[in-house]
């Protein structure tokens, strides 16, 4: 597991690589101390009870975050490799769910730690970006969707304001132009807006209302001149070359797939 770490950590992981060799260590001595007549389970388990003031096993709900954000991180700083970062984050995401249903007096820390981590997992699989259409998976996007829906529920059910809620309603409806249900990608995009303006920001209601156009043109519609004026209107603002730029690289991936998708035979 030292191994690993050495060679997939991002960089700037050394000082956590030291303590991890260092605590290797100590378990190996840990190990030879302990009974004989111990099983390997009895062990190991005797070795995390001595360990529980560790902050390797801190569990905490602000700790788990971290963990996820550090995994989302080391995967954006160019350790693309889907399978690891889903399995992982997938790990995350579920132990914090089930210490939120053994914990009613933290569960809704627990669920708002898992917020972000939702939002990130659907994020990191769409193949909107642009980036990673081939390595990223039908197994992949329909997690992904199912994680755009729980953080939608998520932010619901802890009571976060529209604000926050607008993220999750957006990447909701960029997953559902993906799974092919323009339908209920225009509503995700349209709920997207409306709590953008509940919360006033004038711009993240333009943007959502631009992927409402790109989910027109999608669906064979004449919003192209209507995209357009979102697009000259967004690059004034601050960031607005980057969300602008994004609707025409959607338009690509999903319209090469439409164009590549079997039609619907006609009963």
């Amino acid at each position: 597991m030292l191994r690993w770490c050495r060679n997939h950590t991002p960089d700037g992981a050394t000082r956590h690589q030291s303590v991890g060799c260092i605590l290797g260590s100590a378990l190996v001595l840990a190990f030879t101390m302990t009974d004989a007549a111990e099983t390997p389970a009895q062990r190991f388990a005797h070795t995390v009870q001595a360990m529980q003031g560790e902050t390797l096993l801190d569990t905490s709900p602000p700790s788990l975050g971290a963990a996820a954000y550090l995994l989302a991180e080391s995967f954006e700083r160019g350790v693309k490799d889907i399978d690891r970062y889903v399995y992982f984050a997938k790990v995350i995401l579920q132990h914090t769910l089930n210490l939120a249903e053994r914990d009613p007096e933290q569960a809704a820390a627990y669920r708002a730690a898992a917020v972000p981590m939702t939002y990130n997992l659907a994020a990191n699989t769409w193949i909107g970006w642009g980036a990673g259409v081939g390595a990223i998976k039908d197994r992949h996007q329909r997690l992904g969707l199912e994680a755009a829906r729980l953080n939608v529920e998520l932010a619901q059910e802890i009571g976060l304001g529209p604000e926050r809620r607008r993220n999750g309603y957006w990447i909701l409806g960029a997953h559902r132009i993906a799974a092919g249900d323009l339908a209920g990608a225009r509503s995700a995009f349209e709920t997207s807006a409306a709590l953008a303006t509940e919360a006033g920001l004038a711009t993240g209601a333009l943007m959502a209302t631009g992927w409402i156009h790109v989910v027109d043109i999608l669906d064979g519609r004449d919003a192209a001149a209507a995209l357009a004026a979102v697009e000259a209107q967004l690059r004034k603002e601050t960031n607005g070359n980057f969300l602008a730029d994004q609707y025409g690289t959607a338009l690509d991936v999903f319209g090469s797939q439409a164009a590549h998708r079997p039609e619907e035979s006609v009963p």
